[in-house]
């Protein structure tokens, strides 16, 4: 597998250009579940070292919670691996439950190339923006169209899904879900501050 630079940029060309043939092709290297993992826990580390990149160029986030995170390293690649992580179980297990036929092995190295196309456009992102800061907004809503776009696409590859439409919404609806489970648990685990 060629691996350099050049054939990175031009294998995430193609698949903005056509993400279910990418999606597909990916799948086809058969990666087993430990290999998977390798894939996402490298993607993880790969996007914690640019994010702290940003941080260097562009400076620290206003949000402070954020910023603790970002400032350190060894936790952010550790919840980064253990996003996506559930995210490739979520995309195999709803889509099982929906019918789908894709394995958790596929889903992992599906979400493993789908970070490493966000890290490329995360690249060109910043090398916009050091030219042209006013481009921000703009360019923040079609990094977060790129993520939606590809993400459908991938789930409906993995899971012999033909409608994108019911997969993106499918989607929303399991991210609703796991927003709600997620905050209600934070609500017993947290402890509640003194009035």
């Amino acid at each position: 597998m060629n691996l350099s630079p050049q054939a990175l940029l031009l294998a995430a060309r193609e698949t903005l250009a056509n993400p279910a043939a990418a999606a597909r092709e990916v799948m086809g290297l058969r990666l087993t579940t430990s290999e998977g993992l390798m894939a996402v826990g490298l993607t993880a580390a790969l996007a914690t070292l640019l994010t702290n990149l940003m941080q260097r160029f562009l400076g620290p986030v206003e949000d402070q919670a954020m910023q603790d995170l970002f400032s350190r390293p060894f936790l952010l690649a550790i919840s980064q691996f253990s996003v996506m992580v559930v995210g490739a179980f979520l995309m195999w297990r709803v889509g099982k439950f929906f019918g789908g036929r894709g394995t958790f092995a596929q889903g992992l190295s599906l979400v493993a190339w789908l970070e490493v196309v966000l890290i490329l456009l995360q690249l060109a992102e910043v090398l916009v923006l050091l030219i042209l800061p006013v481009l921000a907004l703009p360019i923040g809503i079609a990094s977060l169209f790129a993520f939606f776009y590809l993400l459908t696409h991938f789930t409906a590859a993995l899971n012999g899904f033909p409608s994108l439409v019911k997969t993106f919404f499918a989607i929303l609806g399991t991210a609703i879900v796991v927003l709600l489970a997620v905050s209600f648990a934070l609500i017993f685990i947290l402890p509640v501050p003194n009035v």
